[in-house]
């Protein structure tokens, strides 16, 4: 199919472009007028011969008319990603109302699959004991959160209209990016890699590997099958284990400072406060750390059933992920 793709200069966009060229899709990539066609498309090796580069902003309707206009299927992934509060208007811009357009306008076109990403913390918290793809919408407690929460219930009332939109649901995404790309949740824990300080606190991470979110998209990329949800939590690593990873990869000692999960709470809650001002890590924040100490398991059995796909390994993800971005960023 050709496949119009947003957000593929990104950490899971570009793993996620590349899954779709090894598929033989052909791919009409939406690039940010500030970004570089010439420099993204060698991430893809000889498959870059079938990418088509669109330059524009997704927030422009005519962009996203062009976008899709001769294309099969769709892939969004274009997202404002982050706990920083200074930016929430562009976030609702591009989170909620440039997603709205590209998603309405996909369904009037016939597109099929339209294949939107959503997140885990558009689903937390959750009245459920594990979260699945069909628990609840959230309110969300961030601008990210909140912005996000609002496109999936967008994306929810497509499929309930019959859309084929098939909604995917990342949990916190590790693995080396392509081309040096980091995700947002290397961002949180390098601080602690580079001061060497830790808390020691129950709680824990749903993390998957970005190649299988990547596998993920690819699979769910087949018309005909209508309106679907998958959860890609991958697996829970308890947050003292991260740390012990962090120490071994990074070859770094961490000294772990024993921490209550309401204090660490709390910090969470100064950090978004100082936030306002000035910027501060991902991984300070109170929706980052209420959901480390909730430490809420997915349920995954559906993704991997339909699509019939098994995980990788996540610790050996996160730790290529760490000797990755310790090279990257530390030395």
């Amino acid at each position: 199919m050709k496949i119009a793709v947003t957000g593929g200069t990104g950490y899971i966009g570009a793993h996620t472009t590349q899954a779709l060229l090894a598929e033989g899709h052909e791919v009409r990539l939406l690039v940010h007028p500030s970004e570089s066609a010439p420099a993204i498309l060698p991430l893809f090796g000889d498959a870059a011969a079938r990418v088509e580069v669109l330059q524009g902003d997704i927030r422009d309707v005519t962009v996203i008319a062009t976008l899709l206009d001769g294309c099969d299927a769709v892939l969004h992934a274009a997202a404002v990603v982050g706990t920083d509060d200074r930016h929430e208007r562009l976030m609702w811009e591009v989170n909620t109302a440039a997603t709205t357009t590209l998603l309405t306008r996909a369904a009037a076109l016939g597109l099929d699959p339209i294949v939107h990403v959503a997140s885990y913390s558009a689903l937390f918290p959750s009245p459920d004991p594990a979260i699945g793809p069909d628990s609840p919408t959230a309110p969300g407690r961030s601008a990210y959160g909140r912005t996000k929460a609002a496109a999936d219930l967008i994306a929810r009332a497509l499929q309930d209209a019959g859309a084929p939109v098939v909604i995917t649901y990342p949990a916190s995404v590790v693995g080396p990016g392509l081309g040096g790309i980091r995700g947002v949740t290397a961002a949180g824990w390098t601080p602690m890699v580079r001061a060497g300080v830790a808390p020691r606190l129950r709680g824990g991470m749903q993390m998957i590997d970005v190649r299988d979110v990547a596998d993920v998209h690819a699979a769910a990329m087949r018309p005909g099958r209508g309106p679907r949800r998958y959860m890609c939590g991958g697996e829970l690593i308890a947050f003292n284990e991260l740390i012990d990873i962090l120490e071994y990869a990074s070859r770094r000692r961490i000294r772990r400072i024993p921490l209550a999960p309401s204090v660490f709470r709390g910090v969470g809650r100064a950090a978004d406060v100082v936030g306002k001002i000035l910027p501060l890590s991902a991984g300070m924040s109170y929706e980052a750390a209420w959901l480390l100490t909730a430490a809420v398991p997915t349920d995954d059995s559906r993704t991997l059933s339909e699509l019939g796909l098994t995980w990788r390994p996540v610790r050996d993800a996160l730790t290529a992920s760490v000797r990755h971005d310790n090279t990257m960023v530390l030395d």
